[in-house]
């Protein structure tokens, strides 16, 4: 997504206060996204936020104001959903790292469903909620065989996300008696464009998760088919339309007989409307290929060196000299610092700045910030037509001890 125009000065005004890589979220834009997301999806279906995506609390708020769950994956994440104002009973928790002390904390926390991703994490939970006179409701997170594909949340290969079917038919009931199991959760793929791929995954979903059910003689209340909608990050992807996402959704339901469908949106959610800004540092010519170095890389844009797939980026100022590719880096001492190839004006220089779009999600909060003590990025954001800075210029002086 493309910056606004009406934003333009407003983003020139904030590079010449800060002079340092920064990270601009259009909150407006996302309020009017996830308003239309709202008046779309089918009322049996439910969205939470996969706050992993970007736990800013200026986004939480957005979405804590509009209905939405939030679904986190920590304490830390659990602790900035409460300072922002969540409701423990919109709060999902997942993630396969939980701890007796985790456990502990959310049930004192009064989070509503509980992600249980080992027999361990029922037993302990189950142990726990006893003790605090509690029954906690939870999905069983189930790992399903797949004859194909990778992703970056597993896809075919064996990850610590969940168990497969069989391990959960193994689960000793007698010790989870403190527990109500709503239903299950499987998320093994992201950042899909195509709906039929989605539908193909969604549907051996349901049959093997209803299969499984049955077999553990639980009601499935709940089926929570985790995220994975994607956002484009190149000019040859087209976006999601969600009426197509919800029409699907409501033929699953319907085929299936199923109760409640929920789903974690994170990069659908929030991707498109964040930017990060940075400066080129310097320009420079090696074995006949053009070369542009920057303030930050993947110090703070981690995903290009994670993925292999870039962020769309573009200079800032306008230029109609003729584009040629550069590579594009960061300034840290490894060869991985590198955040793409890209057509840009061949009058770029030191001094311009460049763009990223689709930021949103998976941005700052994914990176490797520390490595080299560079400047933390800023964090801006845009509401109701105000700029703002939650998030100052941090240097290395601000954490080095």
């Amino acid at each position: 997504m493309k910056i606004k125009t009406a934003h333009r000065p407003l983003i020139e005004k904030t590079i010449k206060r800060l002079d340092s890589s920064f990270f601009y979220y259009d909150l407006d834009g996302l309020k009017e996204h996830l308003e239309k997301l709202s008046s779309i999806m089918d009322s049996d279906l439910k969205l939470w936020y996969a706050c992993k995506a970007n736990p800013l609390s200026a986004i939480l708020k957005i979405f804590r104001n509009l209905g939405f769950g939030v679904d986190v994956a920590s304490q830390g994440e659990l602790d900035q959903a409460l300072s922002s104002g969540i409701n423990p009973g919109e709060i999902l928790t997942t993630g396969p790292s939980k701890s007796r002390k985790y456990l502990r904390s959310l049930l004192e926390n009064e989070v509503d469903v509980i992600v249980l991703e080992s027999h361990n994490q029922a037993y302990w939970l189950s142990e726990i909620a006893g003790e605090l006179g509690r029954r906690p409701k939870v999905l069983l997170r189930v790992q399903l065989d797949w004859e194909d594909g990778v992703s970056v949340l597993g896809g075919n290969s064996i990850t610590p996300f969940g168990t497969d079917a069989e391990n959960w038919l193994k689960l000793d009931q007698q010790k989870i008696e403190n527990i109500e199991i709503m239903g299950l959760h499987v998320f093994q793929w992201g950042n899909i464009l195509e709906v039929s791929e989605l539908k193909r995954i969604w549907w051996k979903i349901t049959e093997e998760c209803q299969i499984l059910a049955k077999k553990l003689a639980i009601e499935l209340k709940i089926l929570d088919l985790g995220g994975g909608l994607g956002i484009p990050y190149s000019s040859d992807q087209k976006e999601i339309d969600f009426n197509e996402i919800n029409s699907n959704l409501k033929e699953l339901k319907k085929e299936f007989k199923l109760e409640k469908i929920w789903m974690e949106l994170g990069r659908y959610a929030v991707g498109p409307f964040g930017h990060y800004m940075t400066q080129v540092i310097d320009r420079k010519t090696v074995r006949g290929k053009e070369l542009l170095i920057l303030d930050g890389g993947i110090n703070h844009l981690a995903r290009p060196a994670l993925t292999g797939q870039a962020f769309p980026c573009q200079m800032l100022r306008q230029s109609d000299s003729e584009l040629r590719p550069f590579t594009v880096s960061g300034p840290l001492c490894t060869a991985l610092d590198v955040l793409g190839e890209f057509e840009l004006p061949s009058d770029i220089n030191e001094g311009d700045w460049l763009c990223f779009h689709q930021c949103g999600a998976y941005g700052f909060t994914e990176a490797m910030p520390f490595f080299l003590c560079h400047n933390l990025p800023a964090e801006v954001i845009i509401y109701n037509g105000d700029l703002m800075t939650p998030r100052t210029i941090k240097a290395s002086s601000d954490w080095l001890v």
